[in-house]
């Protein structure tokens, strides 16, 4: 048994990035599909919190992954 990605319509678009963050799984491999889903549905906006996979990331940056991509300084220290 697979589990689906199924987008909600919202009534008004997202303006505000904590409402996106909110409402969204920005790290759900599937939020591209939703999202295209979302646009050939002509919905203002849409929603991630009634899908099955809201919880579930992949590809979630962490701190460490930026650790080392610092440039140094310019004097080189």
């Amino acid at each position: 048994m697979s589990i689906t990605p199924c987008p909600t319509p919202l009534p008004s678009a997202l303006r505000e990035e904590e409402a996106v963050e909110t409402q969204r799984n920005l790290f759900c491999l599937h939020y591209d599909g939703c999202l295209h889903q979302a646009v050939r549905r002509g919905w203002d906006g849409w929603s991630c919190r009634q899908c099955p996979l809201r919880n579930w990331r992949a590809g979630q940056p962490v701190a460490k992954d930026y650790a080392h991509a610092r440039p140094g300084s310019p004097d080189g220290t």
